[in-house]
Parts: structure tokens; C-alpha cells; sequence
């Protein structure tokens, strides 16, 4: 159960740390001078992160009977092993 729960947590680490999202690493996101100026700015965009993942959590669940209302997934619709084959190996009489 522990390491369930601790890769959950070094996820959102990652998703906060990911340069196309949050960029917690990158200083240069909180520009301006003051180690406690620093550490207000980096607890809101802690906050700001929390926020997007429990509104995307909350996006996924059915409330009241109804659908979930997340967005579809982006991957691409795979075409079943029977409709491809390699040329030369299957000849049509």
C-alpha cells in the first residue's frame, strides 16, 4: 500500500516539476527578490497545481448519475491485425 500511495505522490511531484506545466524547478518562473517572496509565490503555484489535479480528478467521477465529464483520451483509434498484412505473404487467388 505504501507504494502505491508514494508513486501517486512522485507523480504529482513530476506533473508539478514538468516544464510544460507548472516548472516548480525553474526559478525563473518567480521573478523577484527575497527568500520569503520565493517561497509565497512557489505555495501558490503549489496551490495552483493541487487545484488542476483535483479538478481534473473531480472531471472524471460520476456525480448524480450522470457521465463523467473528462475528455476523451487523444490516443489513436488502432486497426485490428487482420486488415494489414506484409506484402508477398498473402497471395489472392
Amino acid at each position: 500500500m505504501y507504494f502505491r500511495r508514494r508513486n501517486s505522490v512522485e507523480g504529482i511531484n513530476g506533473y508539478a516539476k514538468d516544464p510544460l506545466y507548472e516548472r516548480l524547478e525553474d526559478a525563473g518562473t518567480r521573478r523577484i527578490r527575497g527568500i520569503a517572496a520565493q517561497t509565497l509565490l512557489l505555495a501558490f503555484q503549489l496551490a495552483h497545481a493541487n487545484r488542476l489535479e483535483l479538478r481534473a480528478w473531480a472531471d472524471s467521477i460520476a456525480l448524480h448519475d450522470d457521465r463523467p465529464r473528462h475528455r476523451p483520451t487523444r490516443r489513436r483509434k488502432t486497426k485490428p491485425l487482420g486488415t494489414w498484412t506484409p506484402k508477398g505473404y498473402v497471395t489472392r487467388s
